[in-house]
């Protein structure tokens, strides 16, 4: 299932919109489940990373669409954002809030069907690579690929990522199980690294990104082999 968000003032655009979902839904085995918002400043006060695909309407009351959209990057930086627009002109700064394309209004399915391939097609990319945490703040999603290692304190499981840090819930075990897969691999009880940003060994201290962090004697040798099939 992937989940979407309207943001459109407009009833009507709104409905059109949803008329090519459900129609791409039947002809492409896929499964949408929307949400209506006709206030952006809603929208970003209910958003926790919850959606795959937010389209945005650029001409809103109060704050406009482009504004939403740069307040919506300061939450997520991946969910797929495409512009809803009655000229192009008005989307041709989409690049700085990182939008992967624009419709024009009125929506007409084939050129919908254009655009909606690619965004679909990056969902599904992104959900295998992508994580969805319960953190303090409420739901995020976060990349693999932004992840540099994940550090469990107390009882808390923080996670170091490329654009600060973020601190949820649960196990390490649990955490080391979700990302086995992702080339993470343990370098003590504390420490699950991403092995994609190990930059050296020393003795028994292993170089993250620019962080240091201890190798425990007992996992040394496995965390030395694991590595070396990492970079194979």
């Amino acid at each position: 299932m992937i989940s979407v968000a309207i943001v459109e003032d407009e009833r009507k655009a709104a409905d059109q919109l949803r008329e090519c979902l459900n129609r791409f839904e039947t002809e492409h085995d896929e499964h949408f489940e929307s949400t209506h918002y006709t206030d952006g400043e809603q929208f970003l006060s209910d958003f926790r990373s919850q959606f795959d695909i937010v389209f945005m309407d650029i001409e809103m009351p109060g704050l406009n669409g482009m504004r939403v959209a740069q307040k919506l990057r300061d939450i997520d930086q991946t969910v797929a954002l495409v512009f809803i627009t009655n000229l192009s002109r008005y989307a041709i700064n989409g690049y700085e809030v990182g939008a992967m394309d624009y419709i024009l209004k009125p929506l007409e399915y084939n050129a919908f069907l254009l655009k909606i391939r690619k965004v679909v097609n990056y969902c599904h990319r992104l959900g295998n690579k992508c994580l969805k945490l319960s953190t303090t703040t409420g739901m995020v999603r976060l990349s693999v690929n932004d992840l540099l290692y994940v550090e469990i304190s107390r009882h808390d499981i923080i996670y170091h990522t490329a654009h600060g840090m973020l601190s949820g819930y649960g196990t390490m075990k649990q955490v080391e199980q979700a990302l086995g897969e992702f080339g993470f691999y343990r370098c003590n009880s504390c420490y699950l690294v991403n092995m994609r940003y190990v930059k050296r060994i020393q003795d028994y201290m292993v170089i993250v990104g620019d962080h240091e962090l201890s190798i425990s004697h007992p996992r040394k040798k496995d965390f030395l082999r694991a590595l070396d099939e990492y970079y194979r």
